[in-house]
């Protein structure tokens, strides 16, 4: 969610820099603007936030990291089938947190399936 709002308000901010270089009239945008970055900079400094979906792109490069799959499991001190049910989603289980730890992430307690960075 965070990563969305804070795409949907650089080009808010982009739109609006386009609208008045355009010189449509004499529309007043500043204190507009103002409220914008403001929002963006709350945004920013906010930790980043992952879920099942962005979390499996960083959980895949880790594992590309080592030679196999099976190397990384080995590695990461897990058996394999639990690596592939963490990459494969199955069982409809969340990531174990051994696998979180290893990729430098921890569940967040209130969050349903959701990860932050240690």
């Amino acid at each position: 969610m965070t990563t969305t709002a804070i795409k949907a308000l650089e080009r808010a901010l982009h739109e609006i820099d386009g609208i008045q270089n355009a010189k449509w009239g004499d529309p007043d945008f500043e204190g507009l603007r103002v409220d914008i970055k403001t929002a963006l900079d709350s945004l920013r400094q906010q930790p980043v936030v992952y879920n099942d979906l962005t979390l499996h792109p960083r959980l895949m490069r880790e594992i590309a990291k080592f030679p196999t799959a099976a190397a990384a499991a080995k590695a990461w001190g897990i058996s394999r089938q639990t690596l592939h049910a963490a990459v494969n989603g199955t069982g409809d289980k969340p990531v174990p947190p051994s696998i979180l730890r290893k990729i430098g992430l921890e569940r967040v307690p209130a969050g349903l399936r959701q990860y932050r960075e240690i």
